[in-house]
């Protein structure tokens, strides 16, 4: 209880003193340049809170965000249309290989009935189809302008060597070194196939090359195989590591389709990380370098192990963990492992996977960037704010000095009477300064001539004074008797006795009476007659009135 009580009163003692503390700043005298100094500072800084009030409700703080997801959407469409003509253009391609791939080997290799396992254990053939299907391999490479091309069927050159269940003959034909534009012929490597073939086309072998392929690696080789639809059903498989090298890429896998429906084996496109990166470079803006990503959709993760990543500019990009996505108002968020990006994505329907999952097209840049850049921004917008404030300070303490130093000067002229030597009279420019001046000679002249002057009141008071008497002549005989009642110090609760009248007949009269002679106030009303009755014209004011009863 005590200590409840003695916290109450150590607040409520405080309380005071503080209230007490600014009635004493307040009362305390101080320079007229202070006071005005201070007032503008206090202008200053409220149209200041006010300014950033405004640039905070316009969304300025918030600026970025929106020029953000307008580079993000511009970026999107543009890398999405790209890609969409790509994959028209390589899928296109691929189904047009497989046709002619199909129409070659039932035309020139196999006899009818068609049946590719016809080749198995037969090197011979198996190097004569190869020779046969090199043209078109070599003539879709360049055309499609991808990193390689591959063609494997369900034959095998000897069903009894070591690994002959998994291993398959076919052409497999890599750049050397890639470019995003150009396959030069002369730059073609051969990856699988017969090492004969290189000899005969004047190809290079790749330091990595074998003669078969190992459709171990290859899981989604069985499944298309086991289809027995006569369509020719693509699927884009997520990046793979190429067997014994450094390289990954993802490929379009198309089934070789006979004209009964068997399915010969698989050809398709790759798509290196090297031609990608160099055919999406990061694209600077004012947020960081934003990086595209293709790769497949899983729920709400962008899988970036099974996909591609464009030139990544400054940006850091660990591609060995998913990201998950969180849909935000703008744009969203790409999380990982210790890892945030910002960004768009935009789903593919025709690009799916082995999984039956969608493929995406993604353009991310890195939160920090953007959030450093957005640091910066608003470092920017309240350095303006600042630097304002500090310029109007600046002209704050200038225009306080100059304005108040001719009033200070006209002051020191009244002291020192001054005004009135020089010229025989004179003016300090300022117009109130002039009447005090006229008035305190008026003043002084009253004095000199013991009390005896024309007017003894500034011409502004006298002309005051003059209209308030005009206008008391315009008062009816009831408001002259009420205004009688007035002058002789008679309060308003005591006139309706007094003049044998209402209360609101007394107010109602009031009303006419403030109106008339132009005051507002019955405060301002006796500020009149006293000053009146201290000027000696009170007597103006009389006029035949009623006869009051006295009390």
């Amino acid at each position: 209880m005590k200590a409840g009580r003695h916290g109450k009163v150590h607040s409520e003692s405080e309380k005071p003193a503080f209230c007490q503390l600014l009635r004493a700043l307040n009362a305390q005298s101080s320079s007229m340049r202070g006071k005005l100094l201070l007032y503008l500072c206090c202008l200053i800084f409220i149209s200041s809170g006010i300014l950033l009030l405004l640039l905070l409700g316009m969304g300025v703080f918030t600026e970025s965000g929106r020029s953000l997801r307008q580079t993000l959407e511009v970026q999107l469409r543009n890398r999405s249309r790209e890609m969409q003509e790509r994959l028209a253009f390589y899928t296109g391609n691929g189904i047009y290989f497989s046709e002619r791939l199909s129409r070659t080997l039932e035309q020139d290799i196999l006899s009818y009935p068609y049946n590719i396992r016809a080749l198995q254990n037969n090197a011979v053939q198996l190097e004569e189809m190869q020779e046969r299907l090199y043209p078109l391999l070599e003539n879709e490479l360049n055309i499609t302008r991808v990193s390689g091309v591959f063609a494997v069927f369900d034959a095998t050159v000897n069903t009894k060597a070591p690994g002959a269940a998994t291993s398959r003959s076919g052409i497999y034909l890599r750049l050397g070194n890639v470019s995003s534009s150009t396959a030069p012929e002369n730059d073609i490597f051969l990856f699988r196939g017969h090492s004969e073939l290189a000899m005969q086309k004047q190809i290079q072998l790749h330091n990595r090359w074998n003669m078969e392929f190992n459709t171990g690696e290859m899981e989604w080789y069985s499944q298309q195989l086991a289809e027995k639809s006569t369509r020719q059903d693509y699927l884009w498989i997520e990046r793979h590591r190429l067997r014994d090298t450094w390289e990954n890429g993802i490929f379009l896998s198309i089934p070789v389709v006979g004209s009964g429906g068997e399915r010969y084996g698989l050809c398709g496109l790759e798509i290196s990380e090297l031609l990608f990166r160099l055919s999406y470079a990061a694209v600077e803006s004012r947020y960081g370098d934003m990086v595209t990503v293709f790769a497949p959709l899983e729920g709400d993760q962008l899988l970036l192990p099974g996909g591609l990543i464009g030139e990544r500019g400054d940006s850091y990009f660990d591609d060995g963990q998913p990201l998950r996505i969180e849909q935000g108002r703008r744009f969203n968020s790409y999380l990982g492992e210790g890892r945030h990006y910002l960004g768009m994505h935009q789903p593919f329907m025709e690009a799916r996977d082995a999984s039956g999952r969608q493929w995406a097209l993604a353009v991310l840049l890195s939160y920090s960037d953007y959030q450093l850049q957005n640091a910066r921004q608003r470092s920017r917008i309240i350095a303006a704010v600042a630097a304002f404030v500090l310029i109007m300070l600046l002209c704050s303490f200038v225009l306080s000095h100059h304005f108040v130093k001719p009033i200070l000067r006209g002051l020191e002229a009244l002291k020192t009477d001054a005004i009135h030597r020089e010229n025989g009279g004179g003016s300090t420019g300022i117009s109130e300064l002039d009447a005090l001046a006229e008035f305190l000679e008026l003043k002084n002249a009253e004095y000199r001539n013991g009390g005896r002057t024309e007017s003894g009141l500034p011409p502004e008071i006298k002309e005051l004074f003059d209209r308030f008497v005009e206008n008391s002549r315009t008062l009816t005989l009831s408001e002259r008797n009420i205004l009688s009642y007035y002058i002789r110090g008679y309060q308003i609760a005591e006139v309706p006795e007094l003049a044998c009248v209402s209360l609101n007949t007394v107010r109602k009269h009031n009303r006419s009476i403030y109106e008339k002679l132009g005051v507002r106030s019955r405060d301002e009303l006796q500020l009149y007659l006293d000053l009146l009755k201290r000027c000696g014209r009170l007597s103006e004011l009389e006029q035949p009135a009623e006869r009051v009863r006295e009390l």
